[in-house]
């Protein structure tokens, strides 16, 4: 909950699962950023918890080389991608 950067060398394709929106501050934010290169062929999805929600969606996918998202939190039960 306290990182800024999460940096991904994947191999394969992996999930991750986002901690409850709850456990965010307001406007708490994050990047997730594909360092490798290679999340063309190694997906990394971004998974929400529960039925929090980032932008009305439970998941979102970086599938492009170097791919990066920035979300912050409302707090409560939602993520969006700025």
């Amino acid at each position: 909950v306290s990182d800024r950067i999460l940096g991904v060398s994947a191999s394969t394709a992996l999930d991750i699962r986002l901690p409850a929106a709850s456990g965010f501050s307001d406007g708490q934010y994050f990047t997730i950023k594909d360092e490798a290169g290679n999340a063309n062929t190694n997906t990394i999805t971004i998974k929400t918890t529960g039925a929090d929600e980032i932008d009305g969606r439970t998941s979102v996918v970086l599938e492009s080389p170097y791919a990066a998202i920035n979300i912050y939190s409302n707090g409560t039960d939602k993520f969006f991608i700025y």
